[in-house]
């Protein structure tokens, strides 16, 4: 029977740092920022059915059997010969490995993909790694080529083999790693020519975003941070992004909801202070556009 529990609810996240993850490695690695391992469903160490976070990007290939997991409130299954990129600091529940399940993970940190060369913070990529589903399927082809180079990754890292120009190599293989993820999303995806302006500023939103979407729902807020007016916010974030501000912002709102509603001994009227509605009327009228129901409904609802 595969592995498939209700666990406790918790009253917090879990997030997962790279310097926990490091432990788990069985030798001595030359470069600590990034590591390559084989997991399989008898040392599956992450508790189902329970929010995570990671502080670091992970891609898996699938090798065997199947994993079902949630991000946000899309379920997504992923079985043999399956590729799974993993952003940073996305929210996520596993939900169901089974019994045979084998994945070759690479996991890596943000100093590491800097230190590489790639500017993994520019548009390009964002779009390219930020579409709906991040599951590669029937690209067999993708899947041997990306599982030679994280065997070459793993061989170089280890302190064991001596290699004069490892660090190169390492680089090497890691970006044709990289260029196989990207090429594939750049082939699936409509794409437009960004300027480094537009680069910058879609940069600039998301980490405001980020630290200030408890406190500031308004686009104008963001416009007057960048030192931009929201119409060109608004036009730039729609060209690189897909989507307007406004629809960023608020579905970033709704993931913060759903887990402090989920996760947390807070009411609803609590909850709607901490994200600082106005009250608890305009944030259940929120909340039910956003999810589909009721934040009292969904606080009840047994998702677990």
């Amino acid at each position: 029977m595969p592995r498939k529990s209700k666990s406790a609810v918790t009253d917090f996240v879990t997030n997962f740092t790279f310097e926990e993850l490091l432990k788990e490695v069985e030798f001595d690695l030359r470069i600590k920022e990034y590591v390559v391992m084989t997991i399989d469903s008898a040392n599956y160490a992450m508790n189902l059915n329970v929010p995570s976070r990671a502080e670091y990007f992970c891609l898996i290939l699938v090798k065997n059997g199947y994993e079902q997991f949630r991000i946000d409130d899309k379920r997504y299954t992923s079985s043999a010969g399956d590729i799974i990129f993993c952003p940073m600091s996305e929210t996520f529940w596993i939900e169901e490995v089974s019994d045979d399940y084998v994945g070759k993970y690479i996991f890596f940190s943000v100093d590491f993909i800097s230190n590489a060369g790639f500017n993994y913070r520019s548009s390009d990529v964002l779009r390219s790694l930020s579409v709906d589903t991040n599951v590669i399927k029937n690209e067999p082809d993708i899947f041997r080529r990306i599982e030679f180079h994280l065997d070459e990754l793993k061989v170089l890292n280890s302190t064991e083999k001596e290699n004069y120009y490892f660090n190169e190599m390492i680089w090497h293989h890691f970006s044709l790693v990289i260029y196989e993820v990207d090429n594939y999303f750049k082939r699936t995806e409509k794409f437009y020519q960004v300027t480094s302006r537009e680069d910058e500023i879609t940069t600039s939103f998301f980490t405001l975003v980020r630290e200030h979407f408890k406190d500031q729902h308004s686009v104008q807020f963001y416009a007057d941070e960048l030192c931009i007016s929201r119409k060109y916010l608004t036009k730039v974030i729609n060209k690189t992004m897909f989507k307007s501000p406004r629809d960023i912002i608020h579905q970033v709102l709704a993931v913060e909801a759903r887990l402090l509603l989920k996760n947390s001994t807070a009411n609803v009227n609590e909850v709607a202070t901490q994200l600082k509605f106005s009250d608890q009327a305009s944030f259940s009228k929120f909340f039910k556009k956003h999810v589909g129901k009721s934040p009292l409904e969904y606080k009840r609802d047994d998702l677990y």
